[in-house]
């Protein structure tokens, strides 16, 4: 029985000696095993002037594009505003889901000073956000997020203020 005992033994001991190596060589080869995940930020982040043709080209990774605008950015927006709209063109060519986010101080004052509506066109959908919830609604929050998802032959939408989705937005004009 002793025996038995001392083969047991030695049989751990060169399976737990093989286990630092077994993780060293995963580590070498840039495997990490599923332990842990390696998360990339892909948002394009807008911080100068939107261009004079209102497009923003988005890097889409897994069917995804995430645009971030800052306040500068935003407020270059006045300057696109045509006959009482303001276009942004989201370039995304193969997404599927397309989320824009801007400063929503920010983008109530320009609504305030243009009184123009926001589109924001992509290939997931075109959403017109009307100019009165722009100047009114978005006041009080710190960021806008306007989402839009195609699903197999379903396309949804989310319009949300301070990570509150707003809902019942009168005017609000989505094409799909």
């Amino acid at each position: 029985m002793k025996k038995q005992f001392i083969a047991k033994l030695l049989v751990l001991a060169m399976v737990l000696s093989m286990v630092p190596v077994t993780i060293l060589a995963a580590n070498a080869s840039g495997s990490n095993g599923g332990y842990y995940s390696v998360y990339e930020d892909t948002t394009v982040r807008v911080n100068e002037p939107v261009s004079a043709d209102g497009a923003i080209e988005a890097k889409v990774v897994n069917g995804k594009a995430t645009v971030a605008l800052n306040a500068k950015a935003v407020e270059s927006l006045a300057d696109l505003a045509k006959n009482g709209e303001i276009a942004l063109e989201i370039k995304a060519e193969g997404a599927t889901k397309v989320d824009v986010s801007f400063p929503a101080k920010a983008l109530t004052e320009v609504a305030k000073e243009t009184g123009a509506d926001l589109t924001i066109k992509s290939s997931v959908a075109t959403i017109t956000i009307p100019n009165a919830v722009l100047a009114n609604e978005f006041t009080s929050f710190g960021n806008v997020k306007v989402s839009a998802q195609a699903t197999g032959s379903s396309v949804g939408f989310s319009i949300q203020a301070g990570g509150k989705a707003l809902q019942n937005i009168k005017g609000l004009k989505v094409e799909f």
